[in-house]
């Protein structure tokens, strides 16, 4: 009797055995039973990161053990409200669907203080001249005093009182000279050296610095020419060049290695573009506006410009893509602009893109967040700051709401916005 019960017990162990190994394994490969729709399917994985780390991660209101950066497994497939959570930020919450068998990332989670700190930095104006790293930029005052922030110090540093309330036109690629503009007439002033320059050529059209600080291009009459700055000013050398460019010239503009001409013949407006040192051209692109051009990029193959109220983009193997807009900005591949009522993602690699927003309110702004997962707008005077992934809902962060006008600027990682109004001068820490 006992050798038989102890075959029994041996055989439903063994049976148990064959029976649960198969349940357990599947259960560890993230296999369960789905009692919704009666049948086994796999689990899936959110994969989670945020900036900043170790944020608490909580999945259909149920705390996760881990924080982020980490992947939370065995989760079911079907929609989940995925919220992270960190002291003294506000919160990011979005519903996003789970697969069988697959990972749903979402790794583009940027929280912002729920405090966002006001720092006062003096007296503002109602234009600003950034600089070519875009990490400075200067202003008159109403008395005519130059100032400079520099945004990664957040700091304001009093230059000079000057004699008149001059155009900021442009810097030098170096930082330490500015091209001021009084009417027609162009002077340079040497920040070190608190030293202003006359630059003895009348009747200039346009000028900007070449990318270098000893010379600067400059328009005269519909012709190109160049000016050794250095040269003229130790009274050495020949100051003054014609550029060889057989066209009558309506605007330009310097971009990397690129020089970028905007002329009229016979009835058509035209784009050239040519090698700055060489003056060999790339492209020409015709039937353009006219209108003050402005290049966001300048490559072999590509060329995005603005002119006027239109935005062109131009790969050499492709046709023309013009777009009406008001602003625009590149970020990437990624164009983030607006028409004035509704605002646009373009990718203009893949030729695509996706209406972000559309509000009956004019879009008086719109710019990139640095870390380019974000982006800012300013719409019927409310500042607003959002996030550009649209599964679910878009989250955003109101920044301000105020009529004043409004200069934005950003530090490199994002974490102060500077904002210049013609009354003041001052930042939020938004990171």
């Amino acid at each position: 009797m006992e050798k038989t019960l102890r075959k029994i017990t041996v055989s439903a162990f063994f049976i148990l055995f064959f029976i649960l190994a198969p349940l357990l394994t599947a259960y560890s490969l993230g296999y369960r039973y789905d009692f919704s729709n009666g049948n086994i399917q796999k689990n899936g994985a959110f994969y989670v990161k945020s900036y900043p780390r170790g944020a608490e991660i909580f999945v259909d209101n149920e705390k996760n053990k881990s924080k982020t950066p980490t992947q939370v497994i065995n989760v079911l497939p079907g929609e989940h409200e995925l919220t992270i959570t960190k002291d003294t930020y506000a919160s990011w919450t979005k519903n996003l669907d789970i697969y069988s068998g697959e990972t749903t990332f979402a790794e583009d989670i940027v929280l912002f203080l729920e405090d966002r700190t006001k720092t006062t930095l003096g007296s503002g104006s109602d234009k600003l001249l950034l600089n070519k790293n875009k990490d400075k930029y200067a202003f008159l005052d109403i008395n005519q005093q130059l100032l400079i922030t520099d945004v990664e110090q957040a700091k304001i540093f009093e230059i000079e009182t000057l004699d008149r309330d001059y155009e900021l036109m442009d810097w030098s690629s170096d930082n330490q000279q500015i091209l001021l503009r009084d009417g027609s007439k162009y002077f340079s002033f040497n920040i070190d050296q608190k030293k202003l320059n006359a630059i003895p050529i009348p009747d200039v059209d346009k000028m900007i610095w070449e990318n270098n600080s000893d010379s600067l291009l400059y328009l005269k009459n519909n012709k190109l020419y160049r000016h050794h700055h250095k040269a003229a000013w130790n009274s050495s050398g020949q100051a003054d060049e014609l550029l060889d460019i057989q066209h009558y010239i309506n605007d330009f503009t310097i971009k990397d290695k690129w020089l970028i001409i905007q002329y009229t013949f016979d009835k058509n407006n035209f784009i050239q573009q040519l090698d700055k040192n060489t003056l060999e051209i790339k492209q020409v692109i015709n039937n353009v506006n006219l209108g003050k051009l402005d290049v966001l990029l300048a490559e072999d193959n590509y060329l995005i410009f603005t002119l006027g109220s239109k935005l062109y983009i131009k790969n050499i193997f492709r046709d023309l893509i013009v777009i009406p807009i008001t602003i625009a900005h590149l970020y990437g591949e990624k164009l983030l602009m607006t028409n004035g009522h509704e605002i646009i993602i373009f990718n203009y690699e893949e030729d695509w893109q996706d209406l972000i927003d559309r509000s009956s309110n004019i879009v008086a702004d719109v710019f990139w967040h640095p870390n380019g997962s974000y982006f800012v707008s300013e719409i019927n005077d409310n500042t607003t700051l959002t996030e550009l992934d649209g599964r679910d809902k878009r989250n955003n962060i109101e920044l301000l709401n105020n009529p004043r006008k409004k200069n934005y600027v950003f530090d490199k990682k994002g974490e102060r916005l500077f904002i210049l109004t013609p009354e003041e001068n001052y930042y939020l820490t938004i990171q």
